[in-house]
């Protein structure tokens, strides 16, 4: 009698638990939200071209998405696919491409698996989103002028990914990218980082706001943004540490933030101090050699983590319309110490 007691008294223990568990740190049953994917493999058609008309024909057959990839206008379009046939037929361009269906790269359900995951969540949080169209390319890395992220652009109503920026250093070619640039750029990084785009119209902020908090917070709103659409994926996806680098951050913030505390860093407002810590760079020396760049990044998504997890009455659309740093600063308590358990 006393063990089936116990036993009792152990599942009440677990449904109050469960019942316990902030809504906020719930993944919602989205599996009925009904998204439209569109996924436009201009990568398969462009391979499949016998002729230079041909390629034309498949300028002209998406000309807005094609005119943005290509940096060109319309009217540059016959040079283009002249250009384009050219490389395509190149042996060795057509064996990167075969590479690049193989299974442990895209020849797979990767994409839409996760922009399925993605925009189901978007959609249950945001029910007027609107999903964009994505259109995929692979060029070797051809053609795109001087955009400054020719591999993945994000816009409105389109999506536009080479899938060749993507194969990381198992590739049969790497882009003109630094190595540390090259390990955040594999299959699995791509829907997490457009979802991270995805973010901009809802990551309300403070113009006025110029301080390194400011930017830091607004950072790791979209981080946790990101991890609320898609919720199977690892923090290392969206914030693109290793999760060697992750545990050290995690584990030596307090250094982390005491450099930050000591050196006055959250209230400036001078770009070349605040570059150091948020622009893209291999490593941040100003606190250690082995700290990863970026690492304000990761500070503000340690920061907004503890304020939205620790409330479990804030949701994801009470956390992106607040653009004030300071209060969420502030309420999230952020010492520069890990979690309790």
């Amino acid at each position: 009698m006393k063990y089936f007691t116990k036993i009792l008294l152990l599942l009440c223990l677990w449904i109050t638990l469960a019942s316990c568990q902030h809504e906020n740190t719930s993944d919602p049953d989205v599996s009925n939200v009904k998204i439209s994917l569109h996924i436009k493999r201009i990568d398969k058609e462009l391979f499949a071209c016998q002729s230079q008309a041909a390629v034309l024909a498949l300028l002209q057959k998406y000309p807005d998405a094609c005119s943005q990839y290509f940096n060109k206008p319309a009217t540059e379009f016959p040079a283009l696919a002249q250009a384009l046939f050219g490389m395509v037929s190149n042996p060795a361009l057509k064996a990167f491409y075969v590479q690049s269906q193989q299974p442990e790269f895209f020849g797979n359900q990767l994409l839409e698996n996760d922009f399925t995951e993605a925009f189901q969540h978007i959609k249950h949080y945001y029910p007027s989103f609107k999903e964009p169209t994505i259109y995929v390319f692979f060029t070797g890395f051809y053609g795109l002028g001087t955009l400054p992220a020719p591999e993945l652009q994000v816009h409105k109503d389109a999506i536009l990914l080479g899938l060749d920026y993507f194969m990381g250093k198992k590739g049969k070619y790497v882009p003109d990218v630094y190595s540390y640039q090259l390990e955040k750029m594999y299959p699995q990084t791509i829907v997490p980082q457009t979802v991270l785009q995805l973010s901009l119209p809802f990551n309300q902020y403070n113009t006025a706001d110029k301080t390194l908090l400011g930017e830091m917070i607004w950072y790791g709103k979209s981080y946790v943004f990101a991890q609320t659409m898609m919720p199977s994926k690892a923090d290392s996806v969206f914030i693109r540490y290793t999760g060697k680098q992750l545990d050290d951050a995690y584990d030596n913030q307090s250094v982390i933030w005491a450099h930050f505390i000591d050196a006055k860093l959250l209230y400036n407002t001078q770009d070349p101090v605040k570059g150091k810590y948020i622009g893209e760079r291999p490593s941040t020396p100003e606190i250690a050699s082995a700290c990863p760049g970026e690492i304000g990044r990761w500070l503000g998504y340690r920061i907004v983590s503890k304020y939205f997890y620790e409330d479990e009455k804030l949701t994801i659309q009470d956390l992106m319309k607040n653009p004030n740093a300071q209060q969420i600063f502030e309420t999230s308590g952020y010492k520069g110490l890990p979690d309790e358990e």
